[in-house]
């Protein structure tokens, strides 16, 4: 005769007094499923940054001095995946650059950004994007007014990765160094930074 799940499992359950029944089975283990699960953030930005252009290619200053860079934050946005399983974030960045030179054919312009993580305290960089313009003698393109060049040009740039450890996180964009020749006035406006978090969540 065989020996079906009942009574195989039947003696872990004493019968109930004077009743032949016996008490029911544990309910199962809840089987999860999972969802997709989209998060989207939007950061802050400080508004527009005028720069100053007091230095050249090398870095040097009034009469040879040196002057250091300090990084500038222009924007950060905080994102939190703790709920997510093996999430994938983006983020997007925007914004405007304007600049003025003081001559129509020779300047150069070289402006680094720096993309950054902070999740316990200390930074992680990301990544480094530049935006250049540089002008020789030869076809010159822009607004020209006898002897300098005014220009607007949008720099925009995304960056993608795979979160290994979920939780909640900055990120911020900073201005990490800046090199400038033939340039009088530079400025970064209509900045907009965004994080945008694509993983799994449970559910019953």
């Amino acid at each position: 005769m065989k020996c079906n799940m009942n009574y195989r499992e039947a003696y872990k359950y004493d019968p109930v007094p004077g009743k032949e029944e016996r008490k029911p089975f544990p309910p199962p283990h809840p089987h999860y499923k999972y969802q997709t699960e989209t998060i989207l953030r939007c950061g802050t930005s400080v508004g527009s940054i005028p720069l100053s252009c007091g230095h050249g290619f090398d870095g040097a200053g009034v009469n040879g001095a040196v002057i250091e860079y300090r990084p500038t934050i222009l924007a950060s946005v905080t994102l939190d995946t703790s709920k997510l399983i093996d999430s994938t974030v983006k983020i997007d960045f925007s914004s405007l650059i304007s600049f003025k030179t003081i001559s129509d054919y020779n300047y150069f312009l070289r402006l680094v950004f720096r993309l950054s993580k902070i999740c316990d305290g200390c930074p992680i960089p990301l990544g480094n994007w530049a935006f250049e313009a540089i002008q020789r003698p030869g076809v010159v393109d822009g607004q020209i007014d006898s002897a300098y060049i005014q220009e607007t040009e949008s720099f925009s740039f995304s960056w993608c990765g795979c979160e290994e450890c979920p939780g909640c996180c900055r990120y911020i964009l900073e201005l990490v160094d800046q090199q400038s020749y033939g340039i009088d006035f530079v400025a970064v406006s209509n900045i907009s930074i965004s994080a945008l978090a694509v993983g799994l969540k449970k559910v019953k």
